[in-house]
């Protein structure tokens, strides 16, 4: 009876432990799907929702290899969205799109390359940021990346309601920067990679889906810097860095584009999962 009661006790302990880890991993699982990440290596790579953020640093090798679908300006804080409307409307307001259609302008789905890492097909987007190459003024916050599909043309509005909430009149959301009304962001550096207009950046790898085939456009909105869509939750105080009035443009490449795009990396959640499954094997064998 004894040894039965020993039993119990030692299967008790286990199952407590068990639901510790079970709850750790949750806590901790949220915090980094909520936060922000650093592009400051060469081997850097962030994950949001699915979406891969990666160092790149492709470099034109002809005219025109660019192909650039959006560029925003603004001090402090910018955002916008491709489109060929004109104005396009960011929370009542007119973005902070530059306006010439050779910057900013309807994308064809069809133009949006898809690849495959890791057995899984993604839609590839590049980013090329513009600003001062002295310190602090060479980092800068991509606040928000939201993707949509649609059948019209030129739509002209975006709203916003709070983080992870926004929507494009007409379109319909493939992906989304923020979780849960949480706030993700990524930091990049303007002198990591080649620096000036020309070399990207960065490369967002979304999760391809049969929404991009079935609808005709592509639309991309972003925010960098902060405090601009939502100002009493955002802070510069958070680690977040403000545009210095440089030029941010996304592009999709051309046949002459070397992108170099690394693997995507395993899920943040996995290793937790593997660590936490480790600790607990360990300390049950130590009971025993």
């Amino acid at each position: 009876m004894a040894g039965m009661n020993t039993r119990v006790v030692c299967l008790l302990r286990s199952l407590t432990v068990a639901c510790g880890v079970f709850v750790a991993l949750l806590v901790f699982s949220n915090r980094a799907w909520a936060s922000g990440c650093n592009l400051y290596t060469s081997s850097a790579s962030c994950t949001f929702n699915g979406g891969v953020y990666n160092v790149v640093g492709p470099h034109p090798t002809g005219t025109g290899v660019i192909d650039s679908f959006l560029r925003v300006q603004q001090k402090g804080a910018e955002e916008g969205f491709n489109t060929g409307a004109r104005p396009m409307m960011c929370d009542g307001r007119t973005c902070d799109d530059k306006v010439d259609p050779n910057f900013t302008r309807n994308l064809l789905s069809s133009d949006v390359p898809v690849v495959t890492i890791n057995g899984q097909k993604y839609r590839e987007f590049f980013l090329d940021i513009n600003e001062p190459g002295s310190t602090p003024g060479n980092y800068l916050t991509l606040d928000a990346v939201e993707v949509y599909v649609s059948n019209s043309a030129s739509l002209d509005t975006h709203t916003s309601t709070s983080p992870g909430y926004g929507a494009i009149t007409g379109a319909t959301k493939v992906y989304d920067m923020e979780t849960n009304n949480g706030d993700n962001w990524v930091n990049m550096d303007y002198n990591l990679v080649g620096g000036g207009s020309g070399w990207g950046d960065m490369v967002l790898f979304v999760p391809d889906s049969a929404a991009f085939a079935n609808n005709q456009y592509v639309y991309l909105y972003s925010e960098f810097g902060c405090g601009n869509q939502f100002i009493s939750a955002k802070s510069c105080g958070s680690g977040k860095y403000q545009s210095q009035a440089g030029f941010e443009e996304w592009w999709v490449p051309g046949s002459n584009t070397t992108t170099g795009t690394a693997a995507v990396p395993e899920p943040a959640t996995l290793i937790l999962s593997g660590t936490g499954l480790l600790l607990f094997a360990r300390r049950y064998r130590r009971r025993r």
